[in-house]
């Protein structure tokens, strides 16, 4: 076989693969045999090529020239086994195209001249422009990411923040309790400080009033503690500290405690000048020690509470220690269980629901709200003995009554022609959330009531631990299948606002009271809405407002476009008959079943 028909050969299958042979003389600067097809596909004829390297050289990209320069030094000084390098090249239209060259000295030594210098072109136009992409998505989603824990920071430290006094709030206390009873372990007090009628003061002098006084109430406490302690606001009048053990040689911690709270009392019954006010006003405190008191979270904010209670019941304006026999003072901890077994089966324990509106104050649907009717101590809330029913494992049968009236409300509704749209929103416990059962009670009832899609709504508060979120996801996924929605409820004020919705798929996202109560003049709470907001679009999750109560409030969280409303501007709890009423009278005569 001639010598011809093997390069015929080599070409042939240079070119099946996708290869451009090329060979040039270095020396001489001229092209011997030119990448035909490269420039081909660039839309150059031969004649515009020629047999000049120089015509290579106008078309190169001259971001590109170091590195191809740097190549070919690297083969010629034999830092590199061959000559590599990749470049662009501009078409005759303009457009720039990747291509990579590899090639060899086929003659003489590298250091004599490089005479025949051969390789080939192949074609990298979609591999580079691929990698350009991925390039600018990894950008893209690097930023999304930053401005992701840029928002997550700057909400973590609002809602960690007194909006009114700068101090703590209750999430930043609990925060680091957890650590304390968990990590630290060292010896520590918990003082809950409420100011005696500051109620007063409020429906006296107004609210503005009653902001600076407890501005300043704030500036006294912080005046009583080392920087290692803390301080902060619970909200209302109610003020916390979370005093270290310094145990200093000779010092007792019980009598620094005392001559602390001797010198709180002392410093909040001094006057209080507000504008041309003089002000006075007290308080009372409470005291639980870590370790003696409690080993938890709960047990200690519990009975340091209690403590407060006690020291109130006293007669104000004094503090006190929890001592275990507070908790068995308190009656209704004695037989609570009991009650509740009672509760149960007597149907002492009902729904009320609240209307929620949408954005042309048209009633959409309604939110259940349990209720005790309790025979001695009246109609009692959920804070009042849910904490109890948990307690006592009988939290689960008071949430499986409360979804088994509440679906047959909904269930009555769907043959309704002006309730049949309306949705319901129940409120589920962490701790039945969780049970293996919960799942399958939702369902039977699904089916029982034989309830259409989307008109139940289940909330959750964010108190799901972040190790149950696998759990939970599957709960939800579950039950969303057959068309249950899912509402996060007080969204900001729990331990994981951003990590429940990272995890867990809502369909609702609910704003807290916390932050819609002086959303019309307080700059953080709307700072803290209005992240809300771009979190809930971006995520395309409907927002729901809470306890609005005022038209400001309302046409504030209107203008920034949020469409669904609750609260007593719209009606309070009231009895199904009650609700269906007025949601009647809202849309004039029932249409005809």
């Amino acid at each position: 076989m001639s010598a011809s028909d093997d390069h015929k050969r080599l070409q042939l299958a240079l070119e099946a693969a996708g290869l451009d042979l090329w060979e040039n003389d270095l020396v001489a600067g001229k092209v011997t045999h030119p990448a035909t097809r490269t420039f081909q596909e660039l839309g150059y004829t031969p004649q515009e090529v020629g047999d000049s390297l120089a015509f290579w050289m106008d078309i190169l990209h001259p971001d590109d020239l170091p590195a191809v320069g740097s190549a070919l030094e690297a083969y010629r000084d034999g830092r590199a086994d061959n000559y590599r390098s990749e470049f662009r090249l501009r078409a005759k239209d303009g457009e720039w195209m990747w291509y990579a060259n590899y090639g060899r000295v086929m003659s003489g030594p590298a250091d004599a001249g490089m005479h025949r210098f051969i390789g080939v072109t192949f074609n990298i136009d979609d591999r580079k422009r691929r990698e350009e992409e991925l390039s600018r998505i990894n950008q893209l989603l690097t930023t999304q990411n930053q401005q992701l824990d840029q928002m997550n920071n700057h909400l973590e430290k609002l809602s960690t923040t007194d909006p009114l006094t700068k101090l703590c709030n209750r999430r930043a206390v609990n925060e680091r309790l957890h650590r304390l009873v968990s990590v630290d372990r060292q010896a520590s007090a918990l003082l809950f400080i409420d100011l005696d009628n500051f109620k007063k003061t409020n429906d006296l002098y107004g609210h503005d009033v009653g902001d600076i006084l407890l501005c300043q109430v704030a500036q006294r406490l912080q005046s009583c503690i080392d920087a290692s302690d803390m301080i902060a606001r619970f909200g209302g009048d109610e003020f916390v500290l979370l005093i270290r053990d310094p145990d200093l040689p000779g010092m007792n911690f019980h009598a620094q405690l005392e001559a602390l709270c001797t010198r709180i009392l002392s410093l909040l019954a001094q006057p209080y000048v507000v504008g041309d006010l003089q002000l006075h006003s007290y308080g009372s405190i409470g005291v639980a020690s870590f370790p003696e008191d409690g080993w938890t979270v709960e047990e200690l904010t519990k009975r340091a509470d209690i403590a407060l209670y006690r020291a109130k019941n006293k007669g104000r304006n004094r503090y006190c220690f929890f001592r275990p026999s507070m908790e068995t003072e308190l009656q209704y901890q004695d037989n609570i269980e009991t009650e509740l077994r009672t509760a149960l089966k007597t149907r002492q324990l009902d729904l009320l629901y609240q209307i929620q509106v949408d954005s042309n104050l048209r009633p959409v649907g309604a939110e259940a709200l349990l209720r005790w009717h309790h025979p001695t101590r009246g109609l009692l809330s959920p804070m009042a003995f849910l904490p109890d029913a948990v307690a006592s494992g009988l939290v689960h049968d008071i949430d499986e009554l409360v979804l088994d009236t509440a679906c047959a409300a909904l269930g009555k509704w769907q043959h309704d022609a002006v309730l049949k749209d309306m949705t319901l929103a129940v409120n589920i416990t962490a701790r039945s959330f969780e049970h293996p059962a919960f799942t399958d009670t939702v369902i039977r009832l699904l089916d029982k009531y034989r309830l259409p899609p989307g008109r139940l709504c289940l909330e959750l508060t964010e108190h799901i631990k972040a190790q149950s979120f696998p759990d939970a996801a599957r709960v939800i996924n579950r039950l969303r299948e057959r068309g249950v929605r899912f509402a996060l409820d007080d969204f900001g004020t729990g331990y994981s606002s951003l990590e429940s919705l990272k995890h867990l798929a809502f369909d609702q996202i609910k704003i807290d009271a916390a932050f819609v109560a002086d959303i019309t003049d307080n700059p953080v709470s709307q700072a803290i809405v209005a992240g809300v907001i771009t979190i809930a679009n971006a995520m395309q999750i409907e927002i729901l407002a809470e306890c609005v109560e005022r038209h400001e409030q309302l046409e504030h969280l209107m203008r920034r476009g949020i469409e669904r409303h609750q609260g007593y501007l719209f009606g309070k709890p009231m009895p199904r008959s009650v609700v269906e009423a007025t949601i009647r009278s809202a849309f004039g005569e029932a249409v005809a079943s």
